[in-house]
């Protein structure tokens, strides 16, 4: 699958490009949300790992930016965010929602739900 990950923490996104590529998929990061919709627009992506809190343009917005879309033509899109308190509202921006930091075990589960276009639920770590 192609992936979009999009954080401002560098070391939070090498680290989870670094595991899609290991598992075989083709993963491209942006440091915020302008570069984030920049790249949606330009390309295809299956799945989206999108942080909350970004400089700029919060992934939320980034996310409702993708509501526009026919859902034919819409990546699969997953918050993350390290504020528990935001979840209950970002879920129902998001088709996953995971609470950082999460399992590659969690990360497997979103996949699998990318793969199968599942239903929106908030995962923990794990």
């Amino acid at each position: 699958m192609n992936v979009l990950v999009v954080d401002d923490n560098e070391f939070v996104a090498d680290s989870l490009a670094f595991l899609l590529d290991c598992i075989g998929h083709h993963a491209v990061m942006a440091p915020d949300g302008e570069t984030a919709l920049e790249l949606l627009h330009a390309g295809a992506f299956d799945l989206v790992f999108l942080d909350e809190n970004l400089p700029g343009i919060k992934g939320s917005a980034v996310a409702l930016s993708l509501l526009d879309r026919p859902a034919s033509r819409r990546p699969f899109v997953a918050s993350m965010t390290g504020d528990s308190d935001s979840i209950e509202e970002l879920a129902r921006l998001f088709d996953v929602c995971l609470q950082k930091p999460f399992s590659l075990e969690t990360l497997m589960r979103v996949i699998a739900d990318a793969r199968n276009n599942s239903n929106a639920r908030c995962l923990l770590a794990a």
